[in-house]
């Protein structure tokens, strides 16, 4: 028993030691996505980056004598400038600024309130330590038109989820029920999603006499989903080790296919209040970069099939939901001229299917009663 212990214990230290390390392979795997232009992967490699090594630097050691400069929030925020999150990409691009200023996060920012253009000239490396800004080297940097309109306008209704207790994995029962309070309130704070209510959903369980152990299959999960109203159905687990490191699962499961939209995992080396809540807001932000608000056209319709002018690159996925609507006649003060907005008709809604890199295609789910989607009607994912 006493050698089960010891070589658990060197177990737990091997695992704490390769955990320290892996900042350093998602800050690599989220500049390779960026690279590729695939800015939604490149947004969840750097946080999980910065849940680890939390701050921008110039220079960091990753082990032994090799450094290497790590600026993660500077690329989320150009990552989230690309998809046309401009509240965001600022958001981390003043972070980085606060922490390590480089010239690339500071023409970026720039770039977030001209809103006026493509970016002429960018740096293309941040500067080594003690090297003057005007021996930078610059490299041209052409922003997708699409991109830079600024901040993305809601239309129609939110995505709408529910929370399930969850799953306690060698954890209490306590910790449990705090990881499933503190991500519906996560969640909420995000101001992404349509989240049902704690007491709402208690109360569905109840009438049909369902605990969490009842809802552990995605099947049973969508049925449940249906019942609530709901397009997805979080569902997840909680697993706690003898060193007090908790190690969160959760997953999106739509509703009417029962098929997983996204999954993510987060870890904490600790289970104090704080860690929980720090771990399960990270988690919840993952969700959140996962399924950005975005909008396109509609490029070609054909036997209740529908395609779009946006695909993986830019950051749509399988199984999500998109509401299509058709823009009208601007909505002008009368006494001023101001433009207020524009008069916007939802026709119907649509489930992307297959995603390529440039373009997506889907079914129609639904077409609003008199209207008919055509060939240039807008979309935005719910």
């Amino acid at each position: 028993m006493k050698k089960h212990l010891v070589v658990l214990f060197w177990l737990l230290i091997l695992f704490s030691s390769s955990m320290a390390e892996e900042w350093f392979q998602f800050y690599q795997q989220g500049l390779e996505a960026i690279q590729e232009k695939n800015y939604t992967q490149a947004i969840e490699k750097f946080e999980a980056a910065l849940q680890q090594e939390s701050t921008d630097k110039q220079k960091v050691r990753t082990y032994g004598m090799h450094f290497i400069s790590y600026y993660p929030n500077r690329e989320i925020g150009i990552a989230h400038f690309y998809l046309g999150n401009i509240s965001d990409a600022r958001r981390y691009l003043q972070i980085s600024l606060s922490q390590a200023p480089t010239s690339r996060a500071r023409e970026y920012l720039n770039q977030t309130s001209q809103n006026a253009g493509p970016i002429q000239t960018i740096e293309k490396k941040a500067a080594p330590v003690k090297v003057k800004p005007s021996t930078e080297k610059v490299v041209k940097i052409v922003v997708p038109k699409t991109k830079v309109s600024g901040k993305i306008k809601r239309v129609g209704e939110r995505m709408s989820v529910a929370v399930l207790p969850f799953e306690n994995k060698g954890a209490s029962r306590d910790l449990g029920d705090i990881v499933f309070d503190k991500m519906i309130t996560a969640l909420f704070n995000e101001d992404r999603f349509k989240v049902i209510e704690r007491s709402q959903l208690e109360s569905v369980l109840e009438e049909q006499k369902l605990g969490a152990s009842g809802i552990l299959d995605a099947s049973s999960a969508a049925e449940l989903g249906r019942g609530l109203g709901v397009d997805a159905i979080i569902l997840g687990s909680v697993a706690a080790a003898p060193n007090g490191a908790i190690s969160l699962d959760a997953r999106a499961i739509d509703t009417e296919t029962a098929m997983i939209i996204v999954a993510h995992d987060a870890y904490s080396a600790h289970s104090d209040a704080q860690s929980v809540k720090n771990t399960v807001a990270y988690l919840a932000k993952k969700f959140v970069s996962s399924l950005p608000l975005i909008q396109g056209t509609v490029i070609r319709l054909d036997a209740g099939n529908i395609m779009l002018d946006v695909g993986r690159n830019g950051g749509l996925k399988k199984g999500i939901k998109c509401t299509i609507y058709r823009e009208g006649n601007e909505i002008k003060h009368p006494v001023t001229g101001e433009i207020l907005g524009t008069e916007t008709t939802i026709v119907g809604e649509m489930q992307i299917t297959d995603p390529f890199d440039r373009y997506a295609s889907g079914r129609i789910i639904r077409t609003n009663t008199g209207q008919t989607i055509q060939v240039g009607d807008k979309f935005i994912t719910k």
